[in-house]
């Protein structure tokens, strides 16, 4: 579980103790202050960020409090949100790519996911914001590295450029060099890291800055990594121009507290959050976004991004269109269930929908997962006219060889036949309001979360 959903989780439970209450006084308040103490003290928030925190939520709601006509629970729950986005850093900052070529240098420590990251980036500014670019392998010292960055590379058909037996301020002065001949738009520097800061390290990339005078230099921070990132931040700061950071691992880390104190304590914001292995798992980031999940309150805004990423215009005109002529089959719902999977695991997208947030189970969530997986099996090992016409798999001849060929069992056959049909027909009821001039009464993805057995 992410740090974002693990925070909501606790802080759901947390108001719903504090904040149920007929009458909210300052006893309330305070005894909420404690339990948000322990939360981010749990999360490994940095101890000057929760005392300030702490203190600017305290002020502001004792001050307000008293105020005459006021819901008091949204009065709080809207001051720890606003903390949550000051201590963050107001808004997001955006890259500055002013030159062509633009240089952006990428520098962390060993096992941050620095090469990932870079390719995560490329992909980003060759989607977002058609930059052609060209990555740059000039960490020469970890084994593979140089490897990993062409492969990555070439998964997202990007010029790899790199130079044997070479200084890596050389390789980097060339790869600009060759940028501005060749006509690319932004060259992404690949810097060497270390298991720990070390002279040899910050020297290199002190050398690199001067022969490029980057653009962007950017920090890669592991995100697992606790509060000891913000002294190696600090001293990457003091050697080298830094603009901004990239947090990392933020999927799986239970003690992301990083987030919410590395721009207060360093001054400099953080511009994308990567999480997973795939090169579409980077995001801007958005402290506002960010306090909305901590506080259960979704992130739809990001959600929709994700779908405008993986959903083509072509695939939602053509599901539309049979829609409207009442001819949703298998064959769409299997390429809705791909789509969705290609967002990102389930768990993190309910938690981006207002209403489930910190609320679903993680044993729903689990079991959803499984569904949609089984679910893909088995229409995988439907034939296609089956797939078109899906009362077909009524017959128990049809059903005995699918259910030998997916290796399931009639039950999950018949869940599966019935989330068919029950989405078939929210689908017909929607065309039907649709033709009849009137708005539609779409159906929530909360539904994908009900009834699970």
């Amino acid at each position: 579980m992410s740090f974002a959903d693990l925070m909501a989780k606790k802080m759901q439970k947390t108001l719903t103790k504090n904040l149920n209450k007929k009458t909210l006084t300052a006893d309330n308040i305070e005894a909420f202050l404690k339990d948000l103490r322990i939360i981010l003290l749990e999360s490994d928030v940095n101890f000057q960020v929760i005392k300030k925190l702490i203190d600017q939520i305290r002020e502001k709601a004792l001050g307000e409090y008293i105020k005459e006509g006021l819901d008091y629970q949204q009065m709080l729950i809207k001051i720890i949100h606003e903390e949550f986005v000051n201590i963050m850093g107001t808004k997001n900052v955006d890259l500055t790519l002013t030159n062509k070529p633009a240089v952006i240098m990428v520098a962390g420590l060993q096992g941050s996911g620095k090469t990932t990251t870079i390719a995560k980036l490329a992909n980003y500014l060759v989607k977002k914001q058609n930059k052609n670019c060209l990555l740059v392998a000039a960490d020469i010292y970890r084994l593979a590295a140089v490897d990993q960055l062409r492969t990555l590379g070439k998964q997202l058909n990007l010029e790899v450029f790199h130079q044997e037996n070479t200084k890596p301020e050389v390789i980097v002065a060339n790869a600009k060099k060759y940028a501005e001949e060749q006509g690319f738009d932004v060259v992404l520097v690949d810097t060497a890291g270390r298991l720990h800061i070390d002279e040899a390290l910050m020297t290199e990339l002190v050398q690199i800055q001067k022969v490029v005078n980057p653009d962007e230099v950017l920090l890669v921070i592991d995100g697992m990594a606790g509060q000891d990132m913000i002294n190696v931040a600090q001293t990457f700061i003091d050697k080298i121009n830094v603009k901004g950071f990239i947090l990392t691992k933020m999927d799986g880390s239970a003690k992301g507290g990083i987030a919410l104190s590395l721009s207060y304590l360093t001054k400099l914001p953080i511009k994308f959050l990567g999480s997973g292995e795939k090169v579409n798992d980077l995001e801007v980031f958005y402290p506002k976004r960010m306090a909305d999940r901590i506080l259960g309150m979704g992130d739809v805004e990001s959600l929709i991004e994700q779908a405008q990423d993986n959903f083509t215009a072509r695939d939602i005109e053509a599901t539309m269109n049979r829609m409207m002529l009442g001819q949703f089959d298998l064959n769409d719902l299997l390429n809705q269930m791909k789509q969705v999977k290609n967002m990102g695991k389930l768990g993190s997208l309910a938690r981006m929908i207002p209403g489930i947030g910190a609320k679903i189970s993680d044993d729903k969530i689990a079991t959803a997962e499984a569904d949609l997986k089984t679910a893909e099996v088995i229409i995988s090992s439907t034939t296609l006219k089956e797939r078109e016409k899906p009362q077909l798999l009524r017959y128990p001849t049809r059903k005995a060889r699918i259910l030998k060929g997916s290796g399931r069992t009639e039950k999950e056959l018949n869940k599966l036949l019935q989330q068919y049909e029950k989405t078939k027909k929210a689908m017909d009821r929607i065309a039907g309001q649709v033709k009849q001039g009137q708005m539609p009464d779409l159906p929530g993805l909360q539904e994908i979360f009900k009834n699970q057995n």
